[in-house]
């Protein structure tokens, strides 16, 4: 089980009750009522996890009745499923699909069996990514296997990451790499297979996006790229930049902005000098889980990061 093996630290979270008489709700996305389906089993783990722009809790709950006005006042809450399911406003919802929320709806759900779950609230509205641009309420997502498999171990990884790590100050420099990475993974998951097919007649207008996205980029240097920052500079949408990368390369915005964060790393380790370290080039290039780093790198290049590394000292 997920939050069974984490452990609290001074950046995550850690609660568990073993009696409903202590339990407290988490008000992630709201506050409700809940009465246990089966009492004498009661139990309930919880992961708490705040970055830069949200809260996140990863929830083992139980087998229960639950009333409540779920959402939030500001920004955008998501419900992604683990091991679930439930009956929620006469709807059945199971380990396919992702519940989006805008603003606040009332829910009566059944779940008949503990369920393990993600809560995220993001600060922002997160508008104009290809996914839930409604103005309020609640939508249910559908998802592919894979890019739901790929977002739950995004997921994994950051609380794992967080349950290891003991330096609050050095976290909170990982926040935007990290959700960079899960909004990547959201998108993947969330945008209809066909929410990024270009009109006819568009290709010259998006040849021309993306030649300025390249100038913006390599204004940027060696600062790590992040989707909403460089549609910012553009005038823009997320969405828009989406729509042109896909079009004129054929591959996803995050998968081209990874690859120029891959090739400027590889650049800093192939010039960088005596002081230089694998783990501090992936850092700065807003990389912050190396073992995904390094398969990338090799699955890129055709060589371990420490290789390119060793072979640029000796030049």
């Amino acid at each position: 089980m997920p939050v069974a093996r984490l452990k609290p630290s001074r950046v995550l979270g850690i609660e568990r009750f073993t009696d409903f008489g202590e339990f407290r709700a988490n008000d992630v996305l709201g506050l409700g009522t809940s009465v246990p389906l089966q009492p004498r089993d009661f139990s309930l783990s919880r992961a708490i996890l705040p970055l830069q722009d949200g809260l996140f809790v990863l929830q083992r709950a139980f087998a229960r009745q639950l009333e409540v006005d779920v959402g939030t006042d500001q920004g955008v809450g998501l419900v992604v499923p683990f091991c679930f399911h439930s009956i929620s406003n006469g709807r059945e919802i199971d380990n396919s699909t992702v519940s989006v929320i805008r603003g606040r709806v009332p829910i009566k759900s059944v779940e008949r069996q503990p369920n393990t779950y993600l809560m995220m609230r993001f600060n922002s509205d997160m508008r104009h990514r290809g996914w839930a641009d409604y103005d309020s309420g609640l939508g249910f997502f559908r998802t592919d296997d894979a890019p739901m498999a790929r977002l739950r171990a995004t997921m994994l990884n950051m609380f794992c990451l967080a349950s290891e790590h003991g330096d609050p100050r050095q976290f909170e420099a990982l926040n935007r790499p990290i959700q960079e990475t899960l909004l990547d993974c959201l998108d993947a998951a969330l945008v209809p297979a066909d929410g990024l097919a270009a009109r006819r007649g568009t290709f010259d207008k998006h040849r021309k996006l993306i030649a300025r996205l390249d100038e913006v980029v390599a204004l940027f240097g060696s600062k790590p790229l992040y989707s909403d920052d460089l549609a910012r500079a553009l005038g823009v949408s997320v969405r828009t930049l989406q729509t042109a990368t896909h079009a004129v390369h054929g591959v996803s915005l995050h998968h081209y902005l990874r690859l120029k964060r891959l090739w400027s790393t590889r650049i800093q380790l192939m010039t960088g000098g005596a002081g230089l370290s694998v783990k501090a080039a992936a850092l700065g290039n807003g990389f912050w889980h190396l073992g995904d780093f390094s398969r990338g790198y090799k699955m890129t290049f055709g060589e371990a990061p420490s290789e390119t590394l060793a072979r640029g000292r000796r030049l």
